[in-house]
């Protein structure tokens, strides 16, 4: 049987397993100030309120709490990062083509090692699977996560 994600307590949709430094990375100086959580999880559910809880549901933080829009809260504006290390707006791939070269731009930096997923993005982890996304016209999922690996 499959353990199920721990779930967010505003909109009980499973939390994806984020490290901490990405916190500590993004947190306003009164959210850490609050306390990194030792587990936190991400909630990538465009239409609740929450960004990131604790695994007993105790933590939370908002968007207000970070220093950074979240893309997955906003997939549909354009002025919000798309890519958070190389400062890619959804509205800067606003055509196919567009989208292709900056999604290879990305790829090429990932590959190259120059990213700082981990502590730029506010889900912890590589955009690349929300650029194809965007490249095919499709808005991110929830549960969308990319873990830099390139194929």
């Amino acid at each position: 049987m499959t353990e199920s994600a721990p779930q967010c307590p505003k909109c009980a949709q499973g939390g994806a397993a984020v490290e901490r430094i990405t916190l500590k990375a993004l947190l306003t100086p009164d959210g850490l100030r609050r306390g990194v959580p030792a587990h936190p999880r991400y909630c990538a559910t465009a239409d609740c309120p929450i960004v990131y809880f604790d695994v007993d549901g105790q933590v939370t933080f908002t968007e207000a709490d970070l220093v950074v829009p979240v893309y997955a809260k906003h997939p549909g504006d354009p002025d919000v990062p798309v890519c958070y290390c190389f400062g890619v707006n959804a509205g800067s791939v606003c055509d196919a083509e567009r989208a292709r070269e900056t999604r290879e731009m990305v790829t090429d930096e990932v590959q190259a090692g120059h990213c700082a997923c981990e502590v730029k993005n506010p889900k912890g982890a590589c955009c690349l699977g929300d650029l194809v996304r965007l490249e095919r016209g499709k808005e991110p999922t929830a549960a969308a996560t990319s873990c830099c690996v390139v194929s």
